[in-house]
């Protein structure tokens, strides 16, 4: 295909993905939007990976294949950024599948708003279960000045403690190419907490109209291995997500909006250090065990309510811990996590004493109240019951030194 006829560029890079691979190719291949290239970029697979995207090249003129040494995700995108020539660029994560009519549905709302990016919801797909993610600002064109201005003041986290506006997920948008260069090879190859955010959140800010759309057709498929399961290298998480923070900081300081988004962006990074370096969190409150629950003491039996990314985190370090007893992992969509390998039991299964504390390990204010209704439904104390102590999140600085305190 010419390069006059692209309409879109999709990049998909690839790592030791071949039990996905074939189906996330196919739906692209198969997009009823036929003017499209599609970029593979195998980034050093150690599996049959990089032989499936060849058979894909091979078999359709619009595959183009790169070859590299591993180097991480934002090496691999900018690879396929530089061998992109549509007028628009999608990313699609090799795990992962859309719709049919995905490309064409977005690329007919940047036409008709000559739109620089067009933002959608997603599909969450979780041990045989689906559900939509939702971005949480309202559908429609931003533009103007004032809309651009409520963009900005709640495009990372809007409502309660952390709650996003925009998913920050590359995946789900499709962006003007001239605002792809401007910005992701700025990006430093070594941030690998939130990549994506390092990508979205500067290019919403520099774009000139977004568009949101209430849609979904982007299936987003979680998995044992993208759960976040057993001990993970937790300083050098945390270090990233410091890295992550400064980055995004010294963009907003150049671009002159740091202070409508200092809130949102220091929100953004404690949500990343509690979900991904929690040990580094846990005990920096003397008077308890477990950052951010108040008076969590040594030989306390918890049970922890909410398996998320947070309730993850929590669990895993509590488990660990000799100073703790768990004595269970609750969340009311304990069937979805089982079939991920998490040992997630309902509440109905198991039986709350009078010595436990029941941690409610959720950002989201509506989400907590519901839990706490249905243990109270099952006569559960309130005194029992603890929350995130918000105040103590929005305390937490990083300071010069990296230090999270």
């Amino acid at each position: 295909m010419k390069s006059s006829n692209v309409r879109i560029s999709v990049i998909v890079p690839v790592y030791n993905a071949e039990s996905y691979l074939r189906k996330c190719l196919d739906s692209i291949c198969n997009q009823n939007l036929r003017e499209i290239e599609i970029i593979l970029i195998d980034d050093g697979s150690s599996d049959n990976s990089g032989k499936i995207c060849d058979e894909y090249g091979r078999e359709d003129e619009r595959v183009h294949v790169i070859h590299k040494p591993n180097e991480g995700l934002v090496s691999a995108r900018q690879s396929g950024i530089k061998a992109a020539v549509g007028e628009y660029i999608g990313f699609v994560d090799s795990d992962d599948w859309i719709e049919q009519d995905m490309y064409r549905f977005l690329y007919d709302m940047a036409l008709k708003y000559k739109a620089d990016m067009v933002v959608e919801d997603a599909i969450e797909e979780a041990g045989g279960q689906c559900r939509i993610i939702r971005n949480q600002l309202p559908a429609g064109s931003y533009a103007t000045l004032s809309e651009r201005e409520f963009l900005y003041e709640n495009m990372i986290c809007c409502k309660d403690f952390f709650v996003l506006g925009i998913l920050p997920y590359l995946w789900n948008k499709l962006i003007r190419r001239d605002l792809v260069l401007s910005h992701m090879g700025s990006i430093p190859r070594s941030v690998r907490v939130g990549e994506d955010g390092a990508a979205v959140y500067p290019m919403l800010a520099m774009a000139g109209k977004i568009v949101v759309s209430d849609t979904a057709h982007y299936h987003y498929c979680q998995r044992s291995t993208s759960m976040m399961l057993g001990r993970r290298r937790e300083d050098q998480e945390y270090d990233n997500a410091v890295l992550l923070h400064e980055f995004l900081k010294k963009f907003f300081l150049k671009l002159g909006i740091y202070g409508t988004v200092r809130k949102q962006l220091k929100r953004y990074t404690v949500n990343n250090i509690l979900t991904r370096a929690y040990s580094r969190a846990a005990k920096r409150d003397k008077e308890s065990l477990l950052f951010p629950f108040a008076d969590i003491r040594k030989g306390d039996s918890v049970i922890i309510y909410g398996a998320g990314a947070l309730g993850r985190s929590i669990y895993q370090y509590a488990v660990l811990s000799e100073d703790l007893t768990v004595r269970a992992f609750l969340d009311s969509s304990a069937e979805k996590y089982q079939k991920l390998g998490l040992n997630v039991k309902m509440l109905k299964d198991i039986v709350i004493t009078d010595a436990d504390k029941i941690l409610i390990t959720v950002f989201n204010e509506v989400a907590y109240q519901a839990i706490r209704k249905e243990l109270m439904a099952h006569d559960v104390p309130f005194r029992q019951i603890q929350w995130l102590e918000t105040e103590k999140l929005l305390e937490c600085i990083l300071m010069g030194n990296g230090e999270f305190v």
